[in-house]
Order: C-alpha cells, then structure tokens, then sequence
C-alpha cells in the first residue's frame, strides 16, 4: 500500500481524447460553430473573497495582480465543458443513469471546484514562500531567458509561454519555488510525463486501428477472454522515465523518430506510416473543433498553441495534487504510535462486542475483509479458502444429466459421476494472454523465459518456457509487482510460431488428469518456497479407492455429507511453522506461507473455471455452520479450515473437481495478538505484516480525511467567486428536450 491514498483528481482536460479518438458516439456538437465552443460558461476569482480571509488577506492582491497579467487563469471555456463531458461525463449518461442536465451541472462544478482550487493552492504557496526565494518574476524572466531567438523551436516555445503565462507560474510553485535540482522538479516533471503519456496513449489508440486495418491477414487464433490479476501492467505512480536528471520521454507522432521518444513504447505493429497515418487524424480532428491556429506548424506536437492549453490545465492540476498531499504530509507527520494504538484498541473493543454476540455480523464483515479494512476480533473455526474448479467437458456434463436421468439411486448417481471424474483433464486457460484482443489491438502478456518445468515442458524437452506479465515481474522500477502471484508457472501447452517467429496459436496440454495435477500442485508450490520441486513441503494422502463414490458417500441417503473421507480424494497440507501460519504475517512476501498461498492462486488463475475466487482478498468466506455452497465443498472447506493454513482438499462436486486450499484462518479471539508499531514503521518495518498495513492504511485514511475536509472548506468559503453564464450552455443542458 502506497503511504496516502491517492487523491482522486480531476482528471486533467486531454482534449485530445475527447475531441480526437474518443468514442463515445456522441455526436450532439455542432461543428460547424467554433465560437460557441469558445464561449467562456463560467468565471473564477478568489481574490475578493481571499481579502476577507485573516489568513490570506495580504495577499488577495497579488492574486489579484496575477489574473489581471493573465499568470492565473478565471476562465472556463465552453470547449472544456465539452471535453469534460467526452472524457468523462458521457459514460455517466449511457452506465449510471444520469441525465444530461445533471451530468453538465456536476462537470460544471468540477470544473469551477478545481479553478478555485487552483488560484487557492498558489495562495498557500505564496503565503509560505521563503524568504529567499528567487521570486515567481526573476523566475519568469530567467526562463524566458533561457530560449535562444534565433533557435526557431525555442522562439516558438518563448512566444508560446508569453501567450500561456500560467504554464511558468505553475512550474515555479511546483519547483519549490523555482529550484532546478531533481527532487525539486520532480512534481513538474510528473505532470509532463502525466500529459505526454495521455498524448501518446490517445495515438495509440487511434494508429491500432489501422495496424489491424493492415494487418487483416493477420489470423491469430484468439482464445476466449481470460481474467489477468489485478495490476497487471499497472505503472508505479511515482515513476518517472530519467535519464539523469533529465525527463526522457516525448509524444512520438510518425514525424519524429522513434529514437527521440525516449522510453516511450510503441504499440506492436506500429510503424512510421502508420503512426503519421493517427497524427493526422488527430490533428484534423483538433482542426475541426478550432484547435489548430493557422500557418501553424503541426511538425511538433509540444510546440503547439494546443499543447500549451493542454500543459496549462494540466499543470493547474498538479499543484492542487502537491498541495492537496502537503496537507495530507502535515497530517502524518502529526500522527503518534499513541493515536495508533488508541485507534486500534478502539476498533478490537467494537468488533469485539458485536461479533462475539453475532454470528451473522461476523459472516457480513467477512465480505469486506482488505488490506484496509480489518477483522481484529475473529470467531472460531472461520476462515477463506481458494478454489481451483476443473470442470467437465460439455460431452461429460451431458453424459452425467444423461445417467442422473436414468433414475439412478444417489449411489447410482454417484458412481456414475465417479467414471467421468476419471477423465476430466486440466487445461490451461492462459492462451488468451499471449494475444488478447484490447481496445482493437492485441495485448501479449507472454514472454519466453524460465521458470518451473511443468507437466507439458517434461514432457517436450524442446519446448520453449513462456511466462506472463514480464513488466510487472521484471521491471520493478516502473511496474508495480503483483500480489500473492508468484510468476514462475509456464504456459502448460504448446505455442506455435508463424513463418516470422510471431506468436499464432496456442494448444493447452490436455494429458493432465487428476492425479498429474495434484502432483504438479505440490511440485510447483514447493519450488517457489523452497526453490526445489521434490522438497516435499507440500504433500499429501490419497484416500482409499472406494471411498468417494460409495455408498457410504451418503450414508443416510438424505443429501448430506457425513464422514470427511467419505467422499475427500486426496487430503495434503504444506508444512508451516506456526509464526509462519501466523496472520499477522500474511502479507509478508519472504513469508512461506504467502509464498505458498502465491503459488496456488497462480495456478487457480492458470486452471480454475469458477470466476469467484479470481482477485479476491483471501477467496471465498467459509462458516463452520451451514453455508449456501454445494454439500461436497462446504464440508472439504471447513475441514481445511479446522486443520489451518496451507490445508488443501480435493474433492468431487457436480461441478467436477474442486482443490480447496485454506489461505487463511480465524481462531477466535483477538486475531493479531496486538499491534507493533516497531514492526509498522521506521529503520526496522516488517513490510506486509499486519502492524505495518494496519499503520499505513490509518496513516493515508486519516491524512485523505483532513485534507478532504480542508479542501471542502475551501470550496464553501469561494463558493461566491464563480459566476456562471448559464445561457452560453443551456443547450447541453436542454440536451434531453
């Protein structure tokens, strides 16, 4: 978890999505009329309201002055209350139900809220200015400075700043007052990389289009959509792409080369042509809605007279984030292990006397379990378990409906379920992850590299390793890493290459019975925590042959399950110390038992048909009481249950089979023993363990709460510095007349 829950912001405006390759299908504007969309709809000045404000009032003026200069915007042009609206209004309108009258009236005060916002954030800064700072007007002299006239790019960035004054106002409260070291610019740098990544993505987006467009003969076997683990390609938010301390990254759009990009990534498939062949289309698209200036040169996207309004609403942006997460600092650097522990201790007393007295508010407060909302007081013999279901083939659920409607006795039945269960196999489902298609162009998740030998690559000494998410895995600097994914189970199949080494198909083995899976179960979770696939920390017992389709399955023939080996196939367990079952050390990932537990939810993403465990917290909620699962599952998962963390079951239902693996545990009582604020913070923090998520998610709930409530007050008090011209929009707001 991040320190701070991340301030949800009001997205920068991106005209270049909403009025480029949006597709939203919205065609309501009207073209033709670029000064209507030029028409300014409302107006923001805090500077009257500043003067009344003992805080601030010695400096209502220098805002003031700013506006005046143009250094600090007031206007909201109709353009943005469009592109708003394209962004992000429209999926209010066609998925949640709203009209176009409240979606306008709620994008308004977005808008508004964010200018105040803004003209409010460089008032903080200036109030906290140090002395010896170098001043926003030498500041915006030495800038200037900086570009050499007879360099045409850098006269066109001069005359672009000069016309866009509060690009150099943004960058000097940003920098910290206009310092150049790299932590300082590290903000303005964020919110250039923030802008040209949006930029790129939009022309992304568009040249994919004409890749497959291109590409048509292109005739990859595509396999159904297959569910990837939360954070899949998710990039860190600080992530900045450097080279020293120099922002290496730009807007690649055909006319330049790739090579002065930076670490940018082309889309695959992308070539000059048809990067130049998305330019263009977004460039007419800007043209259209009167975005581009004439006699400009469209060569370079950032020394466009667009780019500038882009930069300065994006930048805007960027100072009410740092100020909103300067209030979020103050508050956590207030907070004591004595605020801590009162907190908790708070929270253990109020569990404590409503679980203890209520079965059904414990199993509700089950549902909600998180690295951010936590069970301090647990109930006997609760607990979570995952759930790999490998199902019958459609020809086998066919033949079982088929002998069930014979008329056959429970036994009968049974016994008939019991031969097909014989020959249910376990495929992997990954195919869909080396080409999936994705916003129109494909997303390979595969790469070929080392990692476990499974079933099918000992079998084929030749075959090539292929793993998935090698971004998340192997580029720790940019990519977030994944949770409770270990990352070193292969593709259990074939893949085959086109003339070109390109990947075209994907063939899952289909060899792999019951007993080869389990086998592989253990194998592979015993080389990720031990490194070594025949370490046996992992094993089990296969129960008698006769055992799960007799007649002592059932042994009063009503429907309910009786004896635990009565219709278990195989029972194993891996072999934890009690500190390492501990709950407390869940999340820890040196832990083997989050080792353990991230080898089995790989393999439930690589096997399992039933979605419901796929990215949940600890997977399924299990009572020792009744429960509404099928009798063979609730039984196999309260006997994991009892028997702990690392307990895993196999079992037949009519589903097929289902291994059943305990991920966590309650034993009743206060869960974590107590929390540790050595463990929490500091030199000497455990990573993962409770005390330390218990700190951080209090620590980032209580900083989003003081600075939410900080900005909510600024907001009441500047509600009277807009002024809205409601009749310049009127007709978005009679949209649905």
């Amino acid at each position: 978890m991040n320190k701070k829950h991340t301030f949800k912001k009001t997205a920068a405006l991106l005209l270049a999505l909403g009025l480029t390759f949006g597709a939203t299908g919205c065609n309501f504007l009207v073209t033709d009329s670029m000064k209507d969309l030029q028409q300014i709809v409302a107006t923001v000045n805090i500077s009257n309201t500043l003067a009344k404000d003992e805080a601030y009032k010695e400096y209502a003026d220098d805002i003031s002055a700013l506006i005046e200069a143009g250094a600090l915007s007031t206007d909201i042009p109709k353009r943005d209350l469009v592109a708003s609206f394209l962004n992000v209004g429209y999926s209010y309108v066609q998925n949640y139900g709203y009209t176009y009258k409240d979606t306008f009236i709620m994008l308004m005060d977005a808008l508004t809220d964010r200018k105040i916002l803004t003209q409010y954030a460089v008032a903080y800064y200036m109030k906290n200015e140090p002395a010896d700072a170098v001043g926003l007007e030498q500041f915006r002299a030495d800038e200037l400075a900086k570009l050499d006239e007879n360099n045409a790019d850098e006269k066109k960035e001069k005359e672009l700043l000069l016309a866009y004054p509060e690009v150099l106002t943004m960058k000097y409260f940003l920098t910290e007052y206009g310092k150049t070291d790299a932590e300082s610019m590290k903000p303005y740098y964020k919110a250039i990389y923030d802008l040209k990544k949006s930029l790129n993505d939009s022309l992304d987006s568009g040249e994919s289009s004409f890749i497959v467009a291109h590409e048509h003969a292109h005739d990859h076997s595509h396999d159904e959509s297959r569910t990837t683990p939360t954070g899949v390609d998710a990039e860190k938010e600080d992530y900045l792409p450097m080279n020293g301390e120099v922002l290496d990254y730009d807007v690649y759009t055909g006319r330049n080369t790739l090579s002065e990009c930076g670490k940018y990534e082309k889309v695959d498939g992308s070539t000059s042509t048809t990067r130049k062949k998305a330019y263009s289309v977004f460039l007419s698209n800007l043209q259209g809605y009167g975005l581009i200036k004439d006699g400009e040169n469209v060569a370079d996207v950032t020394l466009l007279d667009y780019y500038y309004l882009e930069l300065s609403s994006t930048l805007g942006q960027a100072l009410v984030n740092k100020y909103y997460e300067d209030l979020q600092d103050k508050t956590i650097a207030e907070m004591t292990e004595a605020d801590v522990q009162r907190k908790y201790d708070e929270l253990l007393e109020g569990q404590q006397s409503v679980y203890e007295n209520s079965y059904a508010e414990f199993d509700t407060a089950l549902d909600s379990v998180s690295d951010d909302y936590f069970l301090l007081y647990g109930l006997q013999d609760y607990g979570f378990v995952y759930n790999i279901l490998l199902p019958f083939s459609a020809e086998q659920e066919q033949a079982y409906t088929a002998a069930k409607n014979k008329g056959l006795t429970i036994d009968g039945q049974y016994k008939a379920r019991r031969e097909l269960l014989t020959d249910v196999v376990a495929k992997d489902l990954r195919g869909a992850w080396f080409c999936e298609e994705e916003d129109e162009h494909q997303a390979n998740y595969g790469f070929e590299a080392t990692g476990f030998t499974n079933a099918y690559l000992k079998a084929n000494s030749e075959a090539k390793s292929y793993l998935f998410f090698e971004n998340n895995l192997n580029n720790s600097n940019q990519y977030e890493s994944l949770k409770l994914y270990a990352g070193q189970y292969p593709y259990n199949g074939e893949i085959k290459l086109n003339e070109k080494g390109k990947f075209e198909k994907a063939v899952p083995d289909t060899s792999m019975k019951i007993d080869e899976f389990i086998a592989e179960m253990e194998g592979y979770i015993n080389y990720v925590v031990d490194g070594n696939a025949e370490s046996g920390r992992a094993q089990g017992v296969k129960a008698p042959e006769s055992s799960y389709y007799t007649s002592n399955y059932d042994k009063d023939n009503d429907g309910k399950i009786d004896q635990f080996l009565d219709f278990v196939y195989y029972a194993g367990k891996v072999n934890l110390t009690e500190e390492e079952k501990n709950p407390a050390n869940h999340f820890v990932e040196s832990n083997n038992a989050y080792k353990a537990l991230s080898a089995v939810n790989e393999l439930m993403f690589a096997y399992s048909t039933d979605p419901g465990c796929l990215n949940s917290y600890f997977g399924y909620a299990v009572s020792p009481y009744k429960t509404d699962f099928v009798s063979e599952f609730e039984y196999a998962a309260q006997a994991v249950v009892k028997s702990g963390v690392g307990s895993y079951a196999v079992v037949p239902s009519d589903y097929g089979w289902h291994i059943i693996y305990c991920s966590y545990k309650f034993t009743g009582g206060e869960v974590y023993g107590a929390y540790n604020h050595a463990e929490a913070t500091g030199d000497n923090k455990v990573e993962g363990s409770f005390s330390n998520l218990f700190y951080e998610s209090l620590k980032a709930t209580s900083a989003t709460n003081h600075a939410t409530a900080m900005q909510n007050t600024v907001l009441n008090k500047n509600k009277d510095a807009v002024t809205l011209y409601t009749k310049r929009y009127q007709d978005l707001l009679d949209l649905e007349a």
